[in-house]
């Protein structure tokens, strides 16, 4: 291979590599969507754990996964449980008060699987 070609071959390497670097570095930087919601995370004056006791307590159910969401315009935790007959709930959670907003119960087919 002469030297020009050993050059050109380098210079796609690095082209490529520096490419795939800046889609990476991209991809790890927050949308503003994701700020929106670490401030209003921060704003709120329940944490994650509250809002999970909250649900907890209201439905006598075990928290299975929570998350804090944008729900129709307003920020709210939403919480999945499983209750005692192994059917799952979804509890909504205000974030200034850790008041109960809505428990719905997950709709199953016949064959258990949620619709």
């Amino acid at each position: 291979m002469n030297k020009q070609m050993m050059t050109l071959s380098f210079a796609a390497v690095a082209a490529l590599t520096l490419g795939a670097m800046g889609v990476a570095i991209a991809e790890a930087r927050p949308d503003n969507d994701d700020l929106a919601e670490a401030t209003a995370l921060r704003a709120s004056p329940v944490s994650l754990t509250q809002a999970i006791a909250a649900a907890e307590a209201e439905t006598s159910a075990k928290a299975i996964a929570a998350e804090f969401e944008d729900e129709d315009g307003a920020w709210t935790f939403t919480v999945e449980l499983l209750d005692a007959n192994g059917g799952e709930l979804e509890v909504h959670i205000d974030p200034e008060t850790a008041a109960v907003l809505s428990v719905e119960l997950e709709d199953r087919d016949s064959t258990g699987e949620a619709k």
